[in-house]
């Protein structure tokens, strides 16, 4: 059973009460969208007011809160599986494993039979993008950790941002040397990323491609589109619409750190989100 947030029901609540009823149209004349500066008319259904306006909440918008439907059905069996330490955090189609494991071969060991359960439980076949948000005790914290806080959140562009800059804290996506090729071991940092962009739907999500100053500044510019153009391409292959997504190339433009030392081309050389209200 999916439940909705009690905080943002109450929001809705209050909403709707500072609002007021409107009056019924008379028969055969269609409801106006907003009669008054204090009457709005909406269809019969669940909505959050966010950001000014009433959004429509759907089934998979909803947040599987802890201990019901899908979620306690996956979590009950993680014990059995020895890793009692391990949790889920479940909502819309993205599913956040979370928790401190005793070790990385613990982690890693976890991560997989977490994986598994999951797709076990799919519904209808329904794809389930799994994020790792499993921090290692006394060593790296879970590349998900702000996923898990934006999933426990009302979607905002303010809280979509934190997460996109909580996942990339001390953290770059990896591109091979002088091209646009993704490495494969960014590949559980962009999953973060591709379910902060699914939670985040109702905005536009700007990928921004940065170089380093070496090398011709044409070159540069065009790397930075490609390598932004090819996180869009991985996004888009995981299920985000292209629609909501922009891919744009700096190149050398916009430095962090303008000194000429591998510190400062390290700083640079980066993928940045930025999230637009439409």
């Amino acid at each position: 059973m999916f439940t909705l947030r009690s905080a943002a029901l109450s929001v809705s609540l209050a909403a709707l009460i500072g609002l007021g009823a409107c009056d019924a149209p008379p028969p055969g004349v269609k409801p106006a969208t907003q009669a008054s500066e204090d009457c709005v008319v909406l269809a019969e259904g669940l909505y959050e007011f966010q950001d000014g306006q009433f959004l429509a909440v759907t089934a998979e918008s909803l947040q599987v809160t802890s201990g019901t439907g899908p979620e306690r059905e996956i979590q009950s069996g993680f014990a059995a599986l020895g890793f009692p330490w391990m949790g889920l955090k479940l909502r819309d189609r993205v599913a956040t494993l979370t928790g401190t494991a005793p070790s990385a071969e613990a982690k890693a060991a976890a991560f997989a039979a977490g994986e598994a359960a999951i797709a076990g439980q799919a519904p209808g076949g329904r794809s389930i993008l799994v994020v790792d948000g499993i921090s290692v005790e006394g060593g790296e914290r879970g590349v998900g950790e702000s996923l898990i806080q934006l999933s426990d959140s009302g979607i905002t562009v303010d809280s979509c941002q934190r997460a996109f800059a909580g996942t990339m804290e001390g953290r770059n996506i990896q591109f091979e040397s002088g091209n646009a090729r993704i490495s494969p071991v960014s590949a559980r940092l962009l999953d973060a990323v591709t379910g902060v962009a699914t939670l985040c739907g109702r905005f536009v999500i700007e990928i921004g491609g940065h170089t380093d100053s070496r090398g011709a500044d044409d070159f540069n510019l065009r790397l930075s589109q490609e390598r932004a153009d090819a996180v869009l391409a991985y996004l888009a292959s995981k299920g985000v619409p292209q629609e909501n997504l922009l891919a744009i190339g700096y190149g050398e433009t916009r430095p962090i750190d303008p000194a000429l030392t591998l510190e400062a081309y390290e700083k640079n050389r980066r993928t940045e989100f930025k999230v637009i209200q439409r």
